[in-house]
């Protein structure tokens, strides 16, 4: 690989992580208040990022397996903020059930309690 392939295609390898990073930054944030404008750029990164995979895999000289790993990679990028967002749901919707509004089942065992007083 020559220097100028190098510096090239590190470029490009970075900017490929950079757009996955906002992808799911920004998938994340077009959830948490709900604004379809956030979820367009989300797919707007995802398809930048798949468009700098495939220019890494037609027009750099890095081995197979390396542009293996990165088809992989930007398929796992696509699947990742909605399973990850799934799972924090499901967790937080089983704290509901654990902390909500029932009482402490042994409230001499918190801090306060552990004082003597109150």
């Amino acid at each position: 690989m020559t220097p100028d392939a190098l510096i090239a295609t590190a470029l490009m390898l970075g900017l490929f992580v950079l757009l996955a990073g906002a992808y799911g930054l920004l998938y994340s944030l077009a959830i948490v208040f709900d604004r379809p404008a956030l979820r367009s750029a989300a797919w707007l990164c995802y398809l930048l990022n798949v468009a700098i995979m495939v220019t890494i895999v037609l027009a750099t000289p890095l081995g197979f397996w390396w542009k293996l790993l990165l088809l992989a990679s930007s398929a796992a990028y696509l699947a990742i903020p909605p399973i990850v967002w799934r799972y924090l749901l499901r967790t937080h919707r089983n704290e509901e059930g654990l902390y909500g509004s029932q009482p402490a089942r042994r409230p001499a065992r918190t801090l306060a309690g552990m004082g003597g007083g109150a």
